[in-house]
């Protein structure tokens, strides 16, 4: 048996299976490059799902990462810690606009902070969040209510917010669309189903 069957099966009985069983047991990576539990090598096209860009092991970075984890390895928001302040006074003059940054864990956590500023502006008058047909936002709960892929989305439901769902990039469906969730909405379950 292959080491990636090993460990394909140790997966199986630890895990739970949000995306399935994975095809391949990453081992190692270097720049752009990964290689599998048997040797195999391939081109890193995803990069962590576009969230670690940066490459597999470069010096410059193993060379930060262990600079600062020497020094403090992490702190919780209770307290200020300065490379959080620098890192937002880049962004901000990046962005080159007036703002305040929020650092999430990640992309979920990310998007309901979203939702809340959202809520927050509009509201008791707009009630209705649109969202891209065939999205995937994440396993939160606001996540998931904006995920516009039903398979996903339904068996979680209901969620507290009312989305319309629109083609991406469809400025007519954005401008002309109803503002009720479609009908669908509510989990199999609450369906008979």
């Amino acid at each position: 048996m292959s080491e990636t069957a090993m460990l394909q099966k140790r997966f199986e009985a630890a895990l739970m299976p949000n995306y399935g069983v994975p095809p391949v047991a990453i081992s190692r990576g270097a720049g752009c490059r990964v290689w599998d539990a048997d040797g195999r090598e391939y081109l890193d096209l995803i990069a962590g799902i576009a969230v670690s860009s940066l490459g597999h092991a470069h010096p410059a970075l193993i060379e930060a990462v262990t600079r600062q984890v020497a020094r403090v390895a992490h702190t919780s928001n209770l307290f200020l810690h300065e490379r959080e302040i620098e890192l937002a006074e880049r962004l901000l003059l990046l962005l080159g606009g007036d703002g305040r940054v929020f650092f999430a864990n990640s992309g979920t956590e990310a998007n309901e902070a979203a939702i809340k500023l959202v809520r927050r502006c509009q509201g008791p008058d707009r009630p209705v969040i649109v969202a891209a047909e065939h999205g995937f936002h994440g396993r939160t709960m606001g996540s998931l209510a904006l995920t516009g892929k039903a398979s996903i989305r339904e068996p979680f439901g209901p969620f507290g917010l009312t989305v319309r769902f629109v083609p991406f990039g469809d400025a007519a469906a954005l401008r002309s669309g109803p503002t009720a969730p479609p009908p669908s909405s509510s989990p199999p379950w609450a369906r008979g189903a």
